[in-house]
């Protein structure tokens, strides 16, 4: 990305709406932004990190009536990964006091400015440091993103999820977990599938329209020819990078981001153009896990990743499951067998 168009990365919207029901306050969709933007600064640094996602689920809020306009929101996912992106921010914040390369949180919500107060409130309950709100009206986030170049948009609105990915923006469908797990808070883990989500589905095409004898003949003979990206593949980048800074300070064993590949190709058969591929991109995973078509939620209760990504509904079913939080990618050849399945 170039220095022009990485200025224009901070600013990020999304939309949501309240229901009032007595004593309840319910969010049907409301929106976190996590970006390495300073707005206030005019100019930055050619360094400064170009990462943004949204976070945007239904959740539900209690009026605790301690004092008008006082309620909390209720534990959830998006507060673990919360935490654990804060800790990161104040563990660079610790190591690099003059840098301002770091995760930015902004809240997003359709409503008016009188519902801020009580966001507020929310947000200080929970000792989060969330400075920056911004209340759209009820305005489509699309348009908004598509302006400021947004990395990565997640949303439990899976026609909006299509409306960006159709603008050219990456982006997935959250499904909270079944089962309540514990998250880390003072280490963000992200998991990812290959496929069709830090890779191209060139791949998929194949296993799909020809079968895997096909697709691992292809494989062995393209061993050495590196996969084009897939819609992920810039976020995995934006987390290296902030992982780099750990590893500067000698941090690698003590890094708070750690990062998953959880793909089901075998390794012996198609593994080798995968691991050539993230080298060729200059882009390290923590842990790479081929399961050769086993369920991939057993391996994930044991990741406990805050989210984890794939093309692949049953995939996303199989983790949501078993208490992993799951985002769906709707990219790629995989979506036209789900159409039609």
């Amino acid at each position: 990305m170039s220095k022009a168009n990485s200025l224009q990365h901070g600013k990020q919207v999304g939309l949501a709406k309240m229901k009032k029901n007595q004593n309840m306050y319910d969010f049907e969709k409301y929106v976190y932004v996590f970006s390495g933007t300073d707005l206030k600064k005019k100019k930055r640094s050619a360094s400064l990190l170009d990462a943004s996602f949204y976070l945007e689920t239904k959740k539900t809020y209690r009026n605790t009536i301690k004092k008008e306009g006082t309620f909390h929101l209720s534990i959830d996912f998006h507060i673990s990964t919360l935490q654990a992106l804060e800790h990161v921010n104040a563990r660079l914040l610790e190591l690099y006091p003059d840098d301002e390369e770091r995760f930015d949180i902004v809240l997003m919500t359709n409503n008016h400015a009188q519902v801020g107060v009580r966001l507020i409130n929310s947000i200080n309950h929970y000792g989060l440091t969330i400075e920056r709100f911004c209340m759209t009206g009820g305005k489509s986030p699309i348009g908004y993103l598509t302006a400021y170049l947004t990395n990565l948009y997640l949303s439990a609105d899976s026609e909006k999820v299509q409306e960006a990915i159709e603008a050219g923006i990456a982006s997935a469908t959250m499904f909270t977990a079944n089962k309540d797990v514990a998250y880390s808070d003072t280490q963000l883990r992200v998991a990812f599938d290959g496929d069709a989500v830090l890779f191209s589905d060139e791949s998929e095409q194949i296993v799909k329209e020809q079968g895997l004898d096909k697709f691992f003949e292809h494989e062995q003979l393209n061993e050495n020819k590196p996969l084009a990206q897939g819609p992920l593949k810039g976020f995995l980048e934006d987390l290296g990078k902030l992982q780099k800074k750990f590893y500067a300070k000698n941090e690698r064993l003590n890094c708070p981001i750690r990062t998953f590949l959880v793909t089901a190709r075998s390794a012996a058969s198609s593994g080798a153009r995968v691991l050539k591929t993230l080298r060729s991109w200059g882009l390290e995973i923590d842990e790479a896990l081929f399961l050769a078509g086993a369920p991939k939620g057993p391996i994930l209760v044991k990741i406990r990743p805050h989210i984890f990504f794939d093309d692949q509904m049953f995939h996303i079913e199989g983790a949501q499951k078993l208490g992993t939080i799951a985002a769906h990618v709707p990219y790629g050849i995989a979506q036209k067998y789900q159409k039609s399945a």
